[in-house]
């Protein structure tokens, strides 16, 4: 009996240790601990990246005092608008100012001189962590639109974890203060992305990628088991749709768009279906993301929601992705010339006279 509380005291020291240890240094920290959101106010992240084309060597990222990517919210700004997504909106490894919403941002200030816009993109952020977002930070900004890029974090996600659900009692402000909690979950988040291949894996040559092939009745198999996780992920956009409504912010979805396809890239050749991402392989992938495109679609129709089909007009073409799924610098600036098209064609943002 002894021995077992002197084991016991010592597992305990090792505890408190790590706590205290990890609430000065935390290598694992994540932007998602436990029950809330936490956004990297004033932060800059400068990073080297070495022969990846598509992609400036030197990166530059900053976050405003929002924890955002963008100008600073003034008083004489009279639109504003927020977009949000994952990765592939965050566009973490672009420099300040080519991330696809500043692009865009840059563009309509062309024309819509009074506007604010914003990119509160995080990455592996899925509809779960975009609903906690809109409430826990968004809707006290008053955005006039919020333009939301989702449907690809969501693949095969049927409930959210502790990380999404956002809990205000006195055991989740307990628990959120831990760091050893916050830090296990992060690790787990990291090796699920991994896993399921979204993590940001970077091409230098496409053509040297792993391979993996599989037959159609395997791909079908895969498709089917998708099936179950779409009504929750229509309900889970249909709610952020109907509490932008309760709000008077006007919606935008814009559907997700991949290098991965069924057809040939159109700079290398290389058969983008065969690479292997994840358990599947591009084509799998890129017919799993058409259900969740179609259903952001169906959702946008019901609720008299704008819908940007971005997945229709963006080429399959490894110059404007880095991975197969992330956007180059060319990829980015593309998207942004495509939505702000989009926006000025439909009319989504008119010009707001000054007052």
């Amino acid at each position: 009996m002894k021995r077992f509380w002197k084991i016991l005291r010592s597992v305990l020291i090792i505890l408190v240790g790590l706590e205290i240890f990890l609430h000065f240094y935390n290598p694992f920290a994540g932007r998602v601990k436990n029950g809330s959101i936490v956004l990297p106010r004033n932060e800059t992240y400068e990073i080297e990246i070495k022969d990846i084309p598509g992609l400036d060597r030197h990166v530059l990222h900053t976050k405003n005092s929002l924890g955002f990517r963008g100008e600073e919210l003034r008083d004489d700004h009279q639109q504003r608008v927020i977009c949000m997504g994952g990765s592939t909106t965050e566009c973490f490894y672009l420099n300040d100012g080519k991330d696809w919403p500043n692009v865009l941002g840059k563009r309509l200030r062309g024309t819509h001189p009074l506007l604010w816009l914003n990119n509160a993109g995080m990455d592996g952020q899925s509809s779960f962590g975009h609903l906690v977002m809109l409430k826990q930070y968004i809707l006290q900004l008053k955005p006039d639109y919020i333009i939301l890029m989702c449907g690809l974090n969501d693949i095969g996600l049927q409930r959210p974890g502790t990380f999404d659900t956002y809990n205000n009692t006195w055991f989740r402000k307990v628990y959120n203060f831990l760091e050893l909690p916050s830090t296990i979950v992060n690790i787990i988040r990291a090796s699920d992305a991994k896993k399921a291949g979204l993590n940001h894996r970077f091409f230098k040559e496409i053509d040297k990628e792993e391979k993996l092939v599989l037959s159609d009745s395997q791909i079908l198999e895969q498709l089917n088991e998708q099936k179950k996780f779409l009504p929750a992920y229509r309900q889970r956009i249909t709610e952020f749709a109907k509490v932008c409504s309760e709000n008077n912010i006007k919606l935008i979805f814009v559907s997700q768009s991949i290098l991965f396809s069924d057809e040939p890239d159109m700079l290398t050749d290389v058969n983008l279906g065969e690479i292997k991402t994840g358990n599947t392989n591009g084509k799998g992938k890129s017919l799993m993301l058409k259900m969740y495109n179609k259903a952001t679609f169906e959702v946008a129709e019901k609720m008299k929601v704008p819908f940007i089909n971005l997945s229709s007009r963006l080429p399959k073409d490894s110059r404007f992705f880095y991975d197969g799924y992330h956007f180059t610098n060319d990829g980015a600036d593309l998207t942004g010339d495509i939505l702000f098209d989009e926006i000025n064609t439909q009319g989504l943002i008119p010009v707001k006279k000054e007052q």
